[in-house]
């Protein structure tokens, strides 16, 4: 059974999660991506497959659907 590599947590459900990455100094949102979810602490996790496809979409091999302004607030 698999476990949780951030709280060991055993409960997982299949999601379609929204996740932003930090590519070469921007932020690049990726939405509706195939996930894995942990039930305890929310953990995603991410097949091979739709990673290598992230991987893709992040640097270059396909054009943004749209783009959309971010607020950006300093801690």
């Amino acid at each position: 059974m698999a476990k949780c590599e951030v709280c060991g947590g055993r409960e997982f459900r299949r999601a379609e999660v929204d996740e932003v990455f930090h590519v070469d100094a921007r932020y690049v949102l990726v939405e509706h991506v195939p996930a894995t979810v942990c039930v305890q602490c929310g953990e995603k996790t991410f097949d091979a497959e739709a990673a290598e496809s992230i991987r893709l979409m992040l640097h270059g091999q396909r054009p943004p659907t749209r783009a959309v302004a971010m607020e950006v607030f300093a801690f």
